[in-house]
């Protein structure tokens, strides 16, 4: 399972790379759940990543929108992968098939975030499947609420990474994750996990913190204690 790091500058960018993070997402937290940095700082961030760390992957958000608005989220694509990020990410809400099926036509490399606060749309779900998409993810909005792990279900969660996986993508998992939340994950196993509030001094919206990123990298390598929930390999549906 690979570390997927919230950034919000060029000088968290850089201490989350130097800090072991596999993946550098950039979003404004700020700015809500999929918050996105202004362009001009995405430029750069991405500039000083590639000039430092080449071969890191990096992501962006492209903020949080209504689910019928195509048109300025399709725009906000364009402009995002422009910027020369590897990844674009996008919030998609239940019932969204019109922007998901937009999504799909996109030049981008977009991944589908799916917001999971009323629950886990498994026909949009499958449909995403069916789309040539590199990863999808899930999410939560209101991060106040808690964890992804308050949200949904183990087995929801199980399902989601399993279908993902046989539909031959990448499995990503997010949601105000913590530290204590690892051994779920390790037996979940999505291909990468995205953290924030649990790096940051404070609240998500707080700045990065080097040591709690450095803590949080060498938890997840440890081997998972015997104790860990395990589950039944799940035909995928």
């Amino acid at each position: 399972m690979k570390l997927l790091v919230s950034v919000r500058s060029v000088d968290e960018a850089l201490l989350a790379a130097e800090a072991g993070a596999d993946f550098i997402d950039c979003k404004e937290p700020h700015a809500g759940a999929l918050g996105a940095l202004p362009l001009k700082t995405l430029s750069a961030v991405v500039a000083a990543l590639r000039a430092r760390y080449p071969g890191r992957p990096i992501s962006a958000t492209v903020g949080d929108f209504a689910a019928d608005a195509r048109g300025p989220v399709l725009e906000r694509v364009a402009a995002t992968a422009a910027c020369g990020v590897d990844y674009v990410k996008v919030g998609v809400l239940p019932g969204a098939r019109l922007l998901l099926d937009a999504l799909a036509q996109c030049d981008a490399a977009v991944v589908p975030v799916f917001i999971a606060d009323a629950g886990l749309d498994e026909a949009l779900l499958a449909r995403a499947c069916e789309h040539d998409f590199p990863a999808l993810m899930l999410d939560t909005a209101d991060k106040a609420r808690g964890s992804l792990f308050d949200v949904l279900d183990d087995a929801a969660l199980q399902r989601f990474v399993l279908r993902v996986r046989a539909a031959g993508k990448l499995s990503g998992l997010a949601g105000a994750l913590r530290r204590q939340h690892l051994p779920h994950l390790a037996a979940l196993a999505p291909d990468f996990a995205g953290f924030r509030s649990a790096v940051c001094d404070g609240a998500r919206t707080e700045a990065l913190s080097v040591p709690r990123l450095r803590e949080l990298r060498a938890a997840l390598h440890r081997p998972t204690p015997a104790s860990s929930p395990t589950w039944p390999t799940l035909t995928p549906a």
